[in-house]
């Protein structure tokens, strides 16, 4: 049972890394010849490690903000269990959450990647 866990942390660490090569690509200048255009792109990057859980003993679980110059972008938190692990992607818009709602940690996080 212990190898199955292993595995699936592993293939959902997999699918993290794969979401952040997606959001960066999608963020790319895609048009490098025209200075004209304003530069955007990823500028802003702030992680914030936590335990959100009482029955482990370390800040396994994180949540990294992605953001632009204007505070957009977006915020991916992975919560580690010792039976699970989950990964959500949340947009953010001017700092915030774009219709959605934030958690401290998600905030922490954008608050990190702001002040840097």
């Amino acid at each position: 049972m212990n190898i199955f866990l292993y595995i699936l942390t592993f293939l959902n660490t997999l699918g993290l890394l794969y979401l952040a090569y997606l959001i960066l690509k999608k963020y790319r200048k895609s048009d490098s010849g025209n200075l004209s255009t304003p530069v955007t792109g990823i500028q802003k990057v702030g992680l914030f490690r936590y335990n959100p859980f009482d029955d482990l003993g370390s800040d396994q679980s994180f949540s990294l903000s992605i953001l632009d110059s204007t505070n957009s972008g977006v915020i991916l938190t992975s919560l580690h269990h010792r039976n699970f692990t989950r990964i959500y992607a949340k947009p953010v818009k001017n700092g915030e959450g774009d219709s959605i709602t934030l958690s401290n940690e998600e905030k922490s996080a954008i608050v990190k990647a702001i002040k840097h």
